[in-house]
């Protein structure tokens, strides 16, 4: 019976806040972080929390409901980011990352060129009769060189693979295709695309991983995409105001104005 008492409830699982380690507070820069709670009525809510107001250090900022940002978050993304256009823009900037990142192989690259050529000097020399007690052995040295510089080379390229920009689309492309209901759907698109979200009372700014070279986007226009999809995960009404979303470009100064009501 004690062992019953302790044993954890089965089918209770862990709720699991998407947006943890990527959400903070506008106000005072601190996480946000997931809590839950009871209405008066039982009914569980899920919610993100400023860190500072949880801790009473002066921060004002109110809880966002769960359901509704991640929801959002993700229905956003793909609306704004998984479009063709954009696709072949973020597969084109990591193909030119890849390139600025890779200085091994280069710089390997270049030793091995310098390595055959002093190889094909040493050749040349022997040919004309220029030989001394060390030259053989000199040459020896740089062939042992010449095969580990090859290795070197060809063991950098398994462990670092280079992916073309048709491979980069494709792996993007199967992001387009999923529900934005289905948890394990969600987590993907919030951990590959979504770098941050800071919560300020008439906006939030979203800092993407690969976003760039954005464009201003209504709140008619949200509705036009998404009709009502939105508003059934919204919190209860409390006031007429309008929550924005401010899409910032990783890296860059362009920024998206996205509004919606709650």
């Amino acid at each position: 019976m004690a062992l019953n008492k302790k044993a954890p409830a089965k089918g209770k699982a862990a709720k699991e806040y998407l947006l943890t380690t990527k959400l903070f507070c506008g106000t005072c820069g601190r996480l946000m972080v997931g809590e839950s709670g009871k209405s008066r009525t039982g009914v569980m809510y899920h919610y993100y929390k400023c860190s500072g107001a949880k801790r009473h250090l002066g921060c004002k900022r109110k809880a966002i409901r769960k359901q509704w940002i991640e929801r959002a978050a993700v229905l956003i993304t793909v609306q704004r980011v998984l479009k063709d256009d954009e696709i072949d823009r973020i597969a084109a900037a990591i193909v030119s990352l890849q390139e600025r990142e890779d200085t091994t192989l280069p710089a390997m690259r270049f030793q091995l060129a310098a390595c055959e050529k002093a190889i094909d000097d040493m050749l040349n020399a022997i040919q004309q009769g220029i030989i001394t007690a060390s030259t053989k052995e000199r040459l020896e040295q740089l062939e042992t060189q010449r095969q580990e510089l090859k290795l070197s080379i060809l063991q950098v390229q398994m462990t670092k693979p280079r992916y073309t920009k048709e491979q980069i689309v494709g792996w993007i492309n199967r992001f387009k295709y999923g529900s934005a209901d289905d948890p394990q759907y969600q987590k993907q698109i919030i951990d590959t695309f979504i770098n941050s979200i800071y919560v300020f009372d008439d906006k939030m700014v979203f800092t993407y991983n690969f976003q760039d070279g954005t464009e201003p986007i209504t709140l008619a226009e949200i509705e036009a995409t998404f009709g009502s999809d939105l508003a059934k995960v919204a919190p209860p009404p409390k006031s007429p105001d309008y929550l924005g979303f401010l899409l910032i470009c990783c890296k860059t100064d362009e920024a998206i104005l996205c509004t919606f009501g709650l």
